[in-house]
């Protein structure tokens, strides 16, 4: 019983108070605050014009910050597609996208990278297997 009690403490991690972890990654305080950003914000998204709303307007509008409108649209609580102007940077190079972390060329760009890399690695491998193949072979010698 003592051992899952402490498995269920755990630090918030926007303040680093111990707290006991149920349904949240933060604390009831920080929970709080980041529902009442998310009504500040939804409220907002509600009473102006929806296709004009960028980011940086969002949140100096509402006070804000981009990285928690940003985390609100990732989870699916603002749904981006409803606001033609509303996107977050792409994590590599800064295009506008409302998913994911990455745009579709960085994706392409890092999945081929990434494919590249493992059939190198791949062929290095069975270099090495096939080297080490020859190397264990018996050799018989013959007399002419």
């Amino acid at each position: 019983m003592r051992q899952v009690e402490q498995d269920r403490l755990a630090n918030c991690h926007l303040c680093g108070k111990l707290y006991i972890k149920s349904y949240s990654d933060c604390c009831s305080d920080c929970h709080q605050e980041i529902e009442q950003d998310f009504q500040s914000v939804n409220g907002y998204l509600r009473e102006t014009d929806a296709e004009l709303i960028t980011l940086e307007g969002l949140s100096d509008a509402t006070g804000v910050t981009e990285k928690q409108i940003t985390d609100f649209i990732r989870e699916g609580r603002i749904y981006g597609a409803d606001f033609p102007k509303l996107g977050y940077p792409c994590a590599h190079c800064g295009t506008v996208i409302k998913r994911q972390m990455l745009c579709h060329s960085c994706f392409d760009l890092f999945s081929s990278d990434i494919s590249r890399t493992l059939k190198r690695e791949a062929l290095i491998g069975d270099m090495n297997k096939k080297r080490d193949e020859e190397s264990t072979k018996v050799k018989y010698w013959q007399l002419k």
